[in-house]
């Protein structure tokens, strides 16, 4: 009403488009932004003390965000972005909250097979990718069993209805930076 008042404006119309849009700046505007980086500290990847492995520190600096492929029986690849959540006690081993219905969850059920990469920062080049993983449907009750012994894949989704979680075991990845040559990191 201060802006109203304050610039003269008259007429019902008038005043609501000025009142909606000074509501929609102080309100909605740093309402989004807190979101945003709401989500960046939900999902950092945390730096393990105890084990400091490479793959652990790159995954570390990169948003937690893949790009996950599967193929279907009749060789239909399907690709998708999704973020995902790294175990806390398993270096090489990533978990992904989805709905059931997914072409993901239908292929990975199909056959196990699955790549992914994520993206790479713009400063360094770095990124990971792997094409060696071991994909797993876990659903029902061997689902809360998973939850409850790795209680960072809560942070992925509230909502546990018509969700399951893939649980994607990498064997080997590739880390790749503009500033040095690829490696590549072995898991046993």
């Amino acid at each position: 009403m201060f802006f109203v008042s304050y610039f003269g404006i008259r007429g019902y119309f008038a005043q609501s488009f000025v009142l909606s849009l000074v509501g929609y700046i102080i309100l909605v505007i740093p309402l989004t932004i807190l979101t945003i980086l709401k989500q960046e500290k939900k999902f950092s990847v945390e730096k393990s003390t105890e084990n400091n492995s490479e793959f652990r520190n790159v995954l570390s600096k990169l948003d937690n965000i893949i790009v996950l492929s599967t193929i279907s029986q009749n060789e239909t690849i399907s690709s998708s972005i999704i973020t995902f959540r790294q175990s806390k006690t398993e270096d090489n081993t990533l978990y992904i909250m989805t709905d059931s219905k997914t072409n993901r969850v239908r292929n990975i059920r199909q056959n196990g097979v699955a790549s992914l990469t994520t993206w790479f920062d713009e400063k360094t080049g770095m990124r990971i990718s792997s094409n060696n993983i071991d994909s797993e449907i876990i659903e029902g009750n061997e689902m809360l069993t998973e939850i409850a012994a790795h209680p960072e894949i809560k942070d992925l989704s509230e909502d546990f209805n018509n969700n399951v979680v893939i649980k994607l075991t990498i064997h080997s990845a590739l880390i790749e930076s503009f500033q040095s040559n690829p490696t590549v990191t072995n898991f046993s």
